[in-house]
């Protein structure tokens, strides 16, 4: 484990960035305190459980054309989509 002062730390950031993405523990301390900065593994299946399908979100037809629409707000009726005019 690496020990630097936040000082330094600001100035050897990106370096410090590669050298935990290597794999190495960095401790960065100020004021007697110390925050770790490490390489967090992650697995193909944690990755695919944590995504979000938007597709499914959002719940709106043609969501492909999503830059052609917009939504206006009715009291009545809620948020209504509407089509943008270019």
């Amino acid at each position: 484990m690496k020990l630097i002062k936040a000082s330094e730390a600001r100035k050897q950031w990106f370096r410090l960035l590669d050298d935990a993405l290597r794999g190495e523990v960095i401790a960065v301390e100020r004021k007697g305190q110390r925050v770790l900065l490490q390489r967090q593994e992650n697995s193909r299946s944690t990755r695919a459980k944590d995504s979000i399908n938007y597709r499914k979100l959002l719940k709106v037809p043609r969501a492909d054309d999503a830059d052609r629409w917009s939504w206006d707000w009715q009291p009545d009726h809620g948020l209504k989509m509407r089509k943008r005019f270019r």
